[in-house]
């Protein structure tokens, strides 16, 4: 029987490695196979149409849907439902890791849920536990790659969290929604920083960032416990949008042409509207101007910074999650003009307490997201694969990498 030992101990150390295998076939399958992120993308494409009819319901505009309770969701489905599963998909991806697609998912499904009737503490609960996830996701990525473009965007996964878990405890969403707010700023500001170092003389410009996001947090948190702590946030916004539009290379590659010129110009004009709500927070916080104030700043952060990024970063963002190609094509400026016109009128609105005025800008900007998505779908199933593209000609990967204006990075790509 001894001599048999060794005979067992071979094939066990042959069968291991096989186990082991089959294990790395199945996370290879979850992170690189798109089905899965076709999920994601199909349950977040669903929160942003729902939370767009929800706008429609908000402006007193005749939608396909309509009740109370899907008016209310407005907020949650486009700030975490759209945004939070967009960019959660996003680092899933780069994190390369199957359990990090839990936060895309939780963050849809938790909207979802809630749209659909589900208990408060279910709905919420997924949201709270997806944005836990994607702290973690942060936390790997820093592990691996530590920055201060890193650290940044995990203050948006945190102020996220924070913001998730105060609303499961029962505050109400005008209370979380400071915190919410952060989550695609510094997520697009950490982005942006990572390549905007190419043009930084020293790490001085990175540590103002940081303590930038710093101060937003801190602000968004104080205003839950006192008055005055618009006077944290508001500047802090200001600070980010006006630091990063002057460092960043958009402002030299608004002067090619094509493709590479519209990303450079909306990342421009998002740093504008940031510019904006920094401004309005800082002068009158969030009850100010006849509770105008509290309108702008959230449109002028969601629509026209976070929604114009998107604009810019689809090119580089959803090849990366389907694998096809979306190409440039003058037709993307008409989403860019409406949105940005659109924001312009509503705020005008706003400003002047004309209901009419301020109803045909949320209308305008409603439509630009429309024609985006349906020109951005259209543009994905008529182009080619990008593996086919890839094996075709392996030496223009990174060329394509060294685009100006794209955000290819460790640890993540555009928001």
């Amino acid at each position: 029987m001894e001599t048999d030992k060794p005979a067992v101990a071979a094939d066990a150390q042959v069968k291991a490695p096989t186990a082991d295998d089959a294990a790395g076939r199945l996370s290879r399958a979850l992170t690189t196979r798109v089905a899965p992120r076709l999920v994601a993308l199909a349950l977040g494409a669903a929160c942003i149409l729902m939370g767009l009819n929800a706008a429609l319901l908000r402006l007193n505009l005749p939608a396909l849907v309509s009740g109370a309770r899907l008016a209310a969701l407005h907020g949650p489905l486009m700030l975490v439902g759209f945004l939070g599963t967009v960019i959660a998909l996003e680092r899933a991806v780069a994190a390369r890791a199957p359990w990090a697609f839990l936060a895309p998912l939780g963050n849809a499904a938790g909207c979802l849920t809630l749209m659909a009737g589900a208990p408060d503490a279910v709905g919420r609960g997924l949201m709270s536990a997806a944005a836990c996830i994607l702290c973690a996701v942060y936390l790997r990525v820093h592990r691996r790659a530590p920055s201060a473009a890193v650290d940044v965007e995990a203050m948006g996964a945190v102020a996220l969290l924070l913001g998730d878990v105060l609303w499961l405890g029962g505050r109400g969403i005008e209370e979380v929604v400071p915190l919410w707010l952060l989550f695609p700023v510094l997520t697009i500001v950490g982005e942006r920083l990572e390549l905007a170092r190419i043009a930084f003389l020293d790490e001085t410009v990175e540590t103002v960032v940081e303590a930038l996001s710093v101060a937003a947090v801190l602000g968004a948190c104080l205003l839950l416990v006192g008055q005055g702590a618009h006077l944290v946030a508001g500047p802090a916004l200001l600070g980010l949008a006006v630091i990063m539009a002057y460092y960043d290379v958009a402002r030299r590659t608004v002067r090619t042409s094509g493709g590479v010129r519209f990303m450079a110009a909306s990342m421009l004009a998002g740093y504008v509207w940031l510019a904006l709500a920094g401004a309005v927070w800082s002068l009158w916080g969030l009850d100010g101007l006849g509770g105008s104030a509290y309108e702008i700043v959230i449109h002028a952060i969601t629509v026209g910074f976070a929604f114009s990024m998107i604009l810019a970063h689809a090119p580089v963002i959803i090849p990366a999650i389907v694998h096809r190609a979306l190409p440039y094509h003058r037709l993307m400026w008409l989403p860019y003009v409406l949105l940005h016109a659109g924001m312009a009128v509503r705020v005008a609105g706003l400003l002047s307490g004309t209901a009419g005025i301020w109803q045909v800008g949320g209308a305008i900007g409603v439509a630009a997201i429309g024609v985006f998505m349906v020109l951005t779908l259209g543009r994905v199933l008529t182009s080619g694969s990008i593996r086919k593209a890839a094996t075709a000609t392996p030496a223009a990967r990174p060329v394509a990498a060294a685009v100006p204006g794209s955000t290819t990075q460790t640890g993540g790509g555009s928001a």
